[in-house]
């Protein structure tokens, strides 16, 4: 084993070891502490709503989640073990980091979280975030995070982060590659009531082994290197390809400008937001127009009710090749594409049938409580512009309704996507 394998492993080892020790840490120190428990009933789990945006959890007619949170003066702990990622009920963790804070400004998280960006999207109701859903089951991953303020101008200022993670083996990698992310955004608080966000968030695949051919000239080992990471940082050229006339970037990059306006008002919440998503250097510049997700969220416009509306448009990803002519979600050389545990990472509805699976999709998200129930609806409808199939034109939907027993919450809920109906319960108990 040479020494660049080795340190690999011996990375990948600490940070296994490192959440085994969140999560006994977790229990030993005394602090303010939160226990739940949610079981789990499906008669069929197969609709999309049921079974998409639910933490990459294979669900079967019968599931449990055990969850813990714990909060020790800078310290931030949160523990999911459930048996939703195995079909012999092996638990096995979701979502369980651990966050320090530095100072007020700055923090390290280590574990298996999602992402700490786009903080004012909606999970529940939205279709899912554009690079980081709630899609798939949250990766290992290191973060370093903070945030810098202007003196002179407290109404702005600048947040930023940088992680690493790593994928899984599967059938497209013998040894798996590693993810790199970062994010910068400025902040603008105008008279505390309308909040003005822009950003911008690139991911990276690079590293690993791949079981089909990486290259023409470069089968299998890609690029992993100090000197091939400082590539991949700045989206650099890796090296020339027999046949094509230039150079591609090192690595599969994806990314987003992200743009969000927030006002708050006698208690009424307005957001809306786009995030515009690219590949390369001619979607980073709006050669794929429009496409990305659009959205808007209002709160209390209707007394106790959210209304969420979104537009998901991919049809722009391929309208002038060579120069814009993306495969969303899917490298030639990272063959499994931009999934985790064989799931999107991010909106579950881009390349769901394929390569160049382009499409226009509406979306509702409706939220209304009163006193302790509540009702949640989420309903999207497909229009494909290109490459029809088979789930076309579709209207999916997810009801849930929920109300409380003395201690215990209990969720109904029903799915439908034409062809495929479910529903069941959610039970959670806090102790």
């Amino acid at each position: 084993m040479n020494i660049r394998k080795s340190f690999k492993v011996k990375l990948i080892r600490q940070v296994k070891k490192l959440s085994i020790f969140v999560f006994l840490l977790s229990f030993a120190l005394p602090s303010e502490k939160n226990f739940s428990f949610k079981f789990s009933q499906h008669t069929n789990i197969d609709s999309w709503w049921i079974s998409k945006n639910n933490f990459g959890k294979n669900f079967k007619e019968s599931s449990y989640d055990f969850y813990h949170t714990r909060t020790l003066k800078k310290t931030f702990f949160k523990v999911n073990i459930t048996n939703g990622y195995s079909s012999n009920d092996i638990p096995k963790f979701g979502e369980t980091y651990l966050k320090y804070d530095f100072s007020n400004n700055t923090y390290l998280i280590a574990g298996r979280f999602y992402r700490v960006f786009s903080n004012y999207m909606n999970d529940e109701l939205s279709s899912g975030h554009i690079l980081i859903s709630n899609n798939a089951r949250p990766m290992p991953k290191l973060g370093l995070n903070g945030k810098f303020e202007i003196k002179r101008n407290q109404d702005v200022y600048f947040s930023w982060g940088i992680s690493h993670a790593k994928f899984k083996k599967n059938q497209y990698y013998s040894d798996a590659p590693f993810l790199h992310e970062k994010f910068v955004y400025i902040h603008y608080n105008f008279k505390k009531k309308h909040f003005l966000s822009v950003g911008l968030a690139h991911e990276a695949i690079w590293a690993g082994t791949t079981t089909e051919i990486g290259s023409i000239n470069n089968p299998g080992n890609q690029p992993d290197t100090i000197k091939d990471f400082l590539k991949v940082f700045i989206s650099a050229d890796g090296p020339l390809i027999e046949g094509e006339k230039h150079a591609n970037a090192l690595g599969a990059h994806s990314g987003i400008w992200d743009f969000n306006y927030f006002k708050k008002e006698n208690g009424k919440e307005l957001s809306i937001y786009y995030q515009h998503y690219f590949e390369d250097t001619s979607s980073l510049r709006f050669a794929n127009k429009t496409d990305g997700l659009w959205g808007i969220e209002a709160t209390n416009y209707l007394k106790n009710t959210k209304i969420l509306l979104e537009y998901l448009n991919t049809s722009n990803c391929c309208i002038d090749p060579p120069y814009q002519n993306d495969n969303y979600y899917w490298n030639y050389q990272y063959l499994d594409g931009w999934k985790y545990e064989n799931m999107i990472i991010g909106n579950p509805f881009i390349n769901d049938g394929g390569p160049r699976d382009e499409l226009k999709l509406f979306h509702l998200g409706l939220s209304y409580t009163l006193e302790n129930k509540q009702i949640k609806l989420k309903m999207s409808k497909i229009n494909k512009t290109r490459w029809q199939s088979d789930h076309s034109n579709k209207i999916r939907y997810k009801i849930l309704y929920s109300f409380l027993i003395q201690n215990i919450n209990v969720e109904l809920f029903y799915g439908d996507d034409k062809k495929i109906n479910s529903g069941g319960f959610n039970l959670y108990y806090e102790f």
